[in-house]
């Protein structure tokens, strides 16, 4: 796709702006992506300097171009139609669309990508182009965007923006002196200093104004030094005034195109604005140069040269002539004929509010809850009913908190607020307070919506009343859980679900809370038992709409130690997550990143984690932040990356104290003890973990997992605390079976170790021989291992060389194949103490590659094709293949086959 910007134009300064362009491209072309962010003021430049910018762009550049729409800002996805996503849905999924379309178009050669005027963008579309330029990697493109100064409060490009390792910033200044005097002469105008120096003064430098002026005033005028230019200050006002002194029918048609909003043919404009001459009118008002016309195809073309011109003209428009335009136009529209029908109205019309509030059902439908919020607030606006009028206002302000646009709910607070008290204000405005990190008040608000106090409290076998009753429970019951009140989210959830018909939404959000609150009360398991026949066993034969259960599904089985369900439901729910949208993703990552370390495949855990680690940079959802650092440094520390692991300890640390959840915190405290576990350092190890041990029943609820209390009794046994051993494992026991969880394994392999060190020889060799043949799939790879160099330990100590060493290379073999270099020392040590060396096939050699080659080296294993690894990692099939082609250049080899062999070599 090529698109070519608009004919020279005269340009004048900018030479820094357009340097700093001119790098980014440069950089772009050699494969290091660039975003560059024009700021300024209406007027100020931008639209130029960013035309002069792409003109000046080597010809290999496929350049493609959007510009956001002001009247068509509550659309959702309009601005991202522009450039080929269709039928977008969520956020997340349209952002990687539109960058695998961008990466297609980078096969031709680099690319550039303008959006102008993302202000005004719809806010689907402002989300997921900031999705596509987060997840720029090795990408050969340059994306240009424009816009005014302060981005919305809700919009995170602010804090992309405000990275200057990721955003190039660049304010347009106003003209210098020098600067306006060229553009005069530019125009044929040759003034003299002092006549510079007054127009320089009169506009401030404005781009825009300077050249209204230069196209309003005859040379004689502007040539001029004594006094101030007879002209108003505001360029808005300068527009109107120059538009006050043409014929009747070039103002005529001013007004009707500033109605229409849209390049149109000059019939269609001059249908709208009554006029019957339109060519006569069109010279007059093309000579302003607040308009362009483009001839063609028999039907010229008639817009706006700036859309400062068009908001000038229109907010000047008496209401009356405006309304009136707005009636012309729904006879020559289609696609926007109930628009210019709603703008048309002047008092109450019900039956085209019924109208709107249709169209407002069918954009639901669809999922698109931005355009439907709209809809429905110019429907509130149209309803002559106050009730019904308060009661569309409310349901806008729920879908657009559905739409994630808290910005814009907050701003119709006050109107909220103003509705009469009832069950619909109270759910909305509690959805509001929780959104703003007000919980009391949510929690009062949404008790109320749902009709409990006084003699209706929340109790097991409450049955929601109405569907917002049913909607508040839910609600209420996602604060209980949040709030770790697990029997309270129990009963909301239940009431809300035992409400007929419930809402496919709200009978998913309620679902989950009663999973999340049963795995509270009585361990993982009752969590999953409570999903069971709500989701096929089967992951992928889920609904997309579900994608937030199955990670729920998948993150309860890993609190159960369910490892290969467990992976499955996660792999499935990564992929759903290209089709919906989820707050949840960076949790699936994180999950199947720690079942993938349980399971013995490191390499993808480390993938998985990076993954995550990257999504939380670009949302920063610090909820998870501790334990995805948490997580990568024990992946880290076990393979002896100690420096790596340590940074990713204090960044967990720091972001536990910072969070402060529950969760969070305990999910430090285990990676400090693992690695203390690494280094074998058994005191340190119980430093960390008696804090966890001390708590009551074992951690913030019964849904926390015991993975870390064999470490802990482990290291006790290695201190010689028998008695605080035993204690623990009488206790960790019953801690499981209330829980329902199977640790038989390793549990007596900590028995066996108990018995050893209490010197019951005899005893402890046959208990470990109970361990192995406990040893399921669900037995953690490094707990695996570690149980068999327990065994072999015994055995050598007592003297049986010939099965210990068995046991020993065992133990060996499986920490090799993951890379656990420290453990495996520890291993070989034995091994050299029996006599015996390291097996020839031990060891990996580490390649010399960056994280990401490494990344994509360890999908290639896997069988993944690039397109494959893309999806994995989320960034562009050029990435990809630019990292294959920096591997292959590493290890001097051509083809996967050869990278394939390799790795076996490894």
């Amino acid at each position: 796709m090529q698109v070519t910007p608009p004919g020279p134009v005269d340009f004048v300064g900018r030479r820094l702006e357009l340097a700093a362009v001119s790098v980014a491209a440069k950089s772009a072309a050699e494969h290091r992506p660039s975003v560059v962010w024009v700021e300024g003021d209406a007027g100020s430049g931008k639209t130029s300097l960013l035309r002069q910018a792409l003109r000046a762009l080597p010809q290999d550049f496929t350049v493609v171009t959007a510009e956001s729409d002001e009247f068509a800002s509550d659309i959702s996805f309009n601005l991202l139609e522009q450039l080929g996503v269709r039928q977008a849905t969520a956020v997340f999924p349209a952002g990687l669309e539109l960058l695998e379309y961008l990466g297609r178009l980078q096969s031709a050669g680099p690319v550039a990508l303008a959006v102008e005027d993302l202000h005004w963008a719809d806010h689907e579309s402002r989300a997921a182009l900031l999705v596509a330029a987060r997840r720029l990697s090795q990408d050969r493109l340059l994306m240009v965007v424009t816009s005014r100064p302060k981005p919305a409060p809700d919009d995170s490009w602010d804090r992309f923006r405000s990275d200057p390792s990721r955003c190039l910033v660049i304010t347009m200044t106003p003209l210098t002196l020098a600067e306006v005097s060229e553009m005069a002469r530019a125009g044929g105008v040759s003034l003299s200093p002092a006549a510079a120096e007054r127009l320089y003064r009169h506009t401030g430098g404005h781009p825009l104004y300077t050249r209204t002026l230069l196209s309003e005033f005859t040379p004689a005028q502007l040539a001029g030094s004594d006094g101030n230019l007879p002209v108003p200050r505001s360029l808005a006002a300068a527009t109107v005034a120059r538009l006050a002194e043409l014929p009747h029918g070039a103002r005529s048609l001013a007004a009707a195109l500033a109605v229409l909003n849209h390049g149109a043919p000059l019939q269609v404009v001059a249908r709208v604005g009554g006029v019957a001459e339109p060519s006569r009118a069109l010279d007059s008002l093309v000579s302003t140069g607040f308009v362009t016309w483009q001839a063609g195809n028999g039907q010229g073309l008639l817009d706006f040269s700036h859309p400062i011109y068009r908001a000038a003209i229109y907010s000047d428009l008496a209401p009356s002539r405006r309304q009136e335009l707005h009636r012309a136009a729904t006879e020559v529209t289609s696609g926007q004929a109930l628009a210019h029908r709603v703008a048309a109205a002047d008092t109450a019309d019900d039956a085209l509010a019924d109208e709107v509030e249709a169209m407002a059902a069918d954009e639901a439908r669809s999922h698109h809850f931005g355009t439907a919020a709209a809809h429905l607030l110019s429907a509130s606006r149209l309803s002559s009913a106050p009730e019904r009028a308060e009661a569309r206002l409310l349901r806008a302000a729920r879908l657009l908190l559905a739409a994630g646009q808290t910005a814009q709910v907050n701003a119709l607070r006050p109107r909220l607020e103003e509705c009469p008290r009832g069950p619909a204000r109270s759910l909305v405005l509690g959805m509001v307070a929780w959104d703003q990190g007000e919980p009391v008040l949510a929690e009062r608000l949404l008790a109320e919506a749902a009709g409990l106090g006084g003699s209706r409290p929340l109790s097991p076998g409450l049955v929601a009343e109405t569907a917002t009753a049913a909607d508040a429970l839910a609600q209420l019951s996602v604060v209980y859980v949040a709030q770790v009140r697990a029997r309270e989210a129990v009963d909301a959830a239940s009431a809300a679900l035992a409400y007929w018909p419930v809402e496919p939404s709200v009978e998913r959000t309620a679902t989950m809370s009663a999973a999340l609150g049963e795995a509270m009360l009585r361990g993982a398991p009752a969590g999953l038992e409570r999903l069971s026949g709500r989701l096929p066993a089967d992951p992928e034969r889920a609904e997309p709409a579900d994608v937030d259960l199955v990670i729920t599904r998948g993150t309860l089985h890993r609190y159960a130690g369910h490892l290969a369900p467990g992976i499955a439901d996660l792999r499935a729910a990564v992929r759903l997550a290209r089709h919906v949208a989820t707050t949840q993703l960076p949790r699936a990552h994180l999950h199947l990143s720690q079942l993938l370390f349980d399971a013995g495949e490191w390499d993808e855990a480390l993938v998985q984690s990076r993954v995550a680690l990257s999504l939380l940079s670009d949302e920063r959802r610090t909820w998870v932040e501790a334990q995805v650092h948490a997580t990568l440094s024990r992946l880290l520390a076990s393979r002896g990356q100690w420096a790596e692991a340590e940074a990713q300890l204090a960044a967990a640390q720091a972001a536990a104290r910072e969070l402060g959840t529950p969760e969070a915190t305990g999910t430090a405290i285990q990676a400090e003890a693992a690695l203390a576990r690494v280094k074998n350092e058994p005191a340190k190890v119980v430093e960390a973990l008696q804090r966890q041990a001390n708590s009551e029943d074992y951690g913030w609820s019964k849904i926390s997992s015991l993975v870390w209390t064999p470490t802990f009794i482990a290291a006790l046994l290695d201190l010689g605390q028998v008695g605080a051993a035993r204690a623990e494992l009488s206790r960790f026991r019953q801690a499981a079976a209330e829980r329902g969880l199977s640790f038989s394994a390793r549990i007596m392999a900590l028995q066996a170790y108990l018995s050893a060190t209490e010197g019951r020889t005899e005893q402890a060799v046959a208990e470990y021989r109970e361990s192995i043949a406990l040893i399921g799939p669900h037995v953690p790879l490094l707990d695996h291992a570690m149980i068999h160099f327990g065994f072999g330990s015994l055995l050598q100590a007592v003297g049986e060389r010939r099965e210990a060493v068995d046991q020993l290379r065992e133990a060996y073999n499986l920490l090799t194949s993951v890379g656990a270099a420290p453990y495996a020392q520890r291993v070989e040590e034995a091994l050299a103490q029996a006599g015996i060396g390291a097996p020839a096939t031990a060891g990996r050699s580490p390649l010399d590659l960056t994280d990401r080659e490494g990344d994509v080296v360890s999908l290639v294993a896997k069988g993944l094709s690039n397109r494959e690894i893309a999806g994995q990692l989320y960034v562009s099939v050029n990435t990809v293949e630019y990292h294959m082609r920096n591997v292959f250049a590493k290890l001097g080899i051509s083809s996967r086959r050869e990278l394939r062999g390799v790795l076996v070599a490894q």
